[in-house]
C-alpha cells in the first residue's frame, strides 16, 4: 500500500538534497522500547523536574558563532510542527481517509496531554500503517512534547522574548526516554527515505521528513542544547518544506516551518542577522508571519501547531489581542490543557485587563484542585505566579504577596521559584516592605535559575519597585 503523493501531472524528479536520502549519520543504539516503558521514564523523570531537580547546560550561546542563531528559531520550528493532524477528506476514500481520522484523533490527544493515550493511540496507528511515517514521528512527537511541558518550554510567555534560553535548568530525559525518541526518529526517516525512494516527488514524504529534521533540531535545543547540530537540521528541515512549496503550492502544511525560520532569523539583533548573511541565511518578517499563518488557517496535518505558533508570534511582535483570538481558539479545542489557558492569563496581564486575567488564573488553580482534565501537568507554582502578576500589576500588594508565597509553598522548580521570589519582591516593594524585598531579590540573584531575572533583581537592589522597574518587567499596555 502506497502513501506517498505528487501534484496530479507531476513527473517524478530528483529534487536534490532535499528530497533525497539524508546525509549519512553515525549509528545509534536503536534500543526497542514499548510506548509503556517510555511513559513510565517520562513520569520518573516528570517527577524530578518538578521537584526542583535540573542540569546546567553543556555550553554557552555566544553572537561569536553562527549557533547564535539557533535557540528562538528552533523552538518556533518545534512548535509548528507539534500534532500533525489531518482532518478527513470528505472526498477521499479507503486507507486515506482511515488514516486522516487517527490523525485528527491522535492530534486531540496530544494537545489534551492526555500523553499515555496519545503514545498508544500512534502506536496502534504505526502498525496498522507501516509504510507511512505518522505512527513513529507522532509517538516521538508526544515524547518531546512531554519533556518539553515540563520544562516551562510549552508556554508562550516563556519564549515570547526568549527568556527560556535564560534559564540554566532543563528537562532530565531518562535513558529509556531518549532511547524511545531515537528509535520513532530513526524509523520515520527510514519510511519517508523509503518512499521517497519510490519517487523523489513524492511531497508527503518530503513534509515528514523535513517535520522530522526541525523535531530532531527540538530535542537538540531543549535537552542536549547541541546548537550546531541543530542549525544542520533546521536548515535541512525547512529545505525539504520549501521543496514540498515548489512542487504543491497548495501543500498549505509545510508553509509553518519556513515560516518561523524566516521570522526567526530577519528578527535577530542586528549582528546576529549579519553573522547569518555571512553563513548564507537570510530572513523576512512579514513573509514569516503570512506562511505561519497560512498553515494556521489552511493547514491540514499541521493546522493546530501552527495556530499555537501564530498565538507566540503575536505575543513576540505584542500584538496582543491577535494572540489573544489564537489562543483563545486553541483553548476552546483543547479544554484539558492548563498551559494554553495559563497563556492566555499572561495576554490578559500584557493587555492590562487585570481583573480579567485574575478570574481566569483562580478558575486554573480551581480546576487543578478539582483534578480537571490534565491541569495537574502544570508546572507547581505557575498559577500562582500568573495569579500574583495580575494582583501585582492592579496595585494590590498584599493579595499579590499572599499568591506568589502561596506558589513558593509548592516546591516549584528553580526557574518558577525565581520569578515567584522576584515578583514577590515586587509586591513587597509596592507596599513598602523595602527590606523583605531586598530579601527575595537576593534569593533570586543567588539562585541563578534565570539569567535575566538575576539581572533585573540586581537592578531592583539598588532603587525599588516600581519607580525604577527594568525594562521588559511591566506589560506591555501598562509599560506604553
Amino acid at each position: 500500500m502506497t502513501f506517498g503523493n505528487r501534484p496530479a501531472g507531476q513527473a517524478p524528479r530528483n529534487a536534490g538534497l532535499e528530497s533525497g536520502t539524508r546525509s549519512a549519520r553515525a549509528p545509534r543504539n536503536r534500543t526497542t522500547l514499548s510506548s509503556s516503558t517510555a511513559m513510565r521514564a517520562s513520569e520518573q523523570s516528570a517527577a524530578t523536574a518538578r521537584t526542583g531537580g535540573h542540569r546546567s547546560p553543556r555550553g554557552a550561546l555566544t553572537c561569536e558563532t553562527p549557533a547564535a542563531v539557533v535557540p528562538g528559531v528552533v523552538c518556533l520550528l518545534a512548535t509548528a510542527l507539534i500534532a500533525q493532524s489531518a482532518p478527513a477528506d470528505p472526498g477521499a476514500k479507503g486507507a486515506a481517509t482511515e488514516l486522516a481520522a487517527a490523525e485528527t484523533a491522535g492530534s486531540q490527544l496530544l494537545f489534551d496531554y492526555d500523553f499515555e493515550e496519545a503514545l498508544e493511540h500512534y502506536a496502534a496507528v504505526s502498525e496498522r500503517f507501516p509504510e507511512h511515517p505518522t505512527g513513529p514521528y507522532n509517538i516521538a512527537t508526544t515524547i518531546w512534547t512531554r519533556l518539553a511541558q515540563r520544562s516551562n518550554g510549552m508556554r508562550g510567555s516563556s519564549l515570547r522574548n526568549d527568556r527560556f534560553f535564560s534559564q540554566q535548568g532543563r528537562p532530565e530525559a531518562a535513558p529509556e526516554e531518549e532511547a524511545a525518541f531515537r528509535e520513532h526518529i530513526e524509523e520515520a526517516y527510514r519510511r519517508g527515505e523509503r518512499l521517497l525512494e519510490r519517487d523523489p516527488g513524492d511531497v508527503v514524504a518530503l513534509y515528514y521528513l523535513g517535520a522530522t529534521e526541525a523535531l530532531e533540531s527540538g530535542w537538540a535545543v531543549i535537552v542536549d542544547r547541541a546548537w550546531f547540530r541543530a542549525a544542520r537540521q533546521i536548515r535541512r528541515g525547512v529545505g525539504r518544506h520549501r521543496r514540498v512549496q515548489e512542487l504543491d503550492p497548495g501543500f498549505r502544511d509545510a508553509y509553518a516551518v519556513p515560516g518561523a525560520y524566516d521570522y526567526g532569523i530577519a528578527t535577530l539583533p542586528r549582528p546576529l542577522r549579519w553573522l547569518a548573511f555571512l553563513f548564507g541565511v537570510r530572513g523576512d518578517r512579514e513573509a514569516g508571519l503570512e506562511a505561519v499563518r497560512i498553515t494556521a488557517d489552511e493547514g491540514r496535518r499541521a493546522r493546530w501547531g501552527g495556530l499555537w505558533t501564530h498565538a507566540l508570534l503575536m505575543q513576540r511582535e505584542e500584538r496582543e489581542d491577535d494572540a489573544l483570538v489564537a489562543i483563545r481558539r486553541l483553548n476552546r479545542q483543547f479544554p484539558k490543557n492548563p498551559d494554553f489557558v495559563l497563556d492566555e492569563v499572561s495576554i490578559l496581564t500584557a493587555l492590562g485587563d487585570f481583573e480579567a486575567a485574575r478570574e481566569l488564573a483562580e478558575l486554573v488553580l480551581e480546576r487543578r484542585e478539582a483534578d480537571y482534565g490534565n491541569y495537574r501537568l502544570a508546572l507547581p507554582g505557575l498559577a500562582e505566579a500568573r495569579l500574583g502578576e495580575a494582583l501585582l500589576f492592579a496595585e494590590r500588594w498584599e493579595e499579590a504577596e499572599a499568591a506568589f508565597s502561596r506558589g513558593l509553598a509548592a516546591h516549584p522548580n528553580p526557574e518558577v521559584r525565581a520569578i515567584l521570589h522576584f515578583r514577590r519582591g515586587n509586591a513587597r516593594d509596592g507596599a513598602g516592605k523595602r527590606g523583605t524585598a531586598l530579601t527575595d531579590y537576593g534569593r533570586v540573584v543567588r539562585g541563578d535559575a534565570d539569567k535575566v531575572l538575576g539581572e533585573w533583581a540586581e537592578d531592583l537592589r539598588r532603587a525599588p519597585w516600581p519607580e525604577a522597574a527594568p525594562e521588559g518587567s511591566l506589560p506591555g499596555r501598562r509599560a506604553e
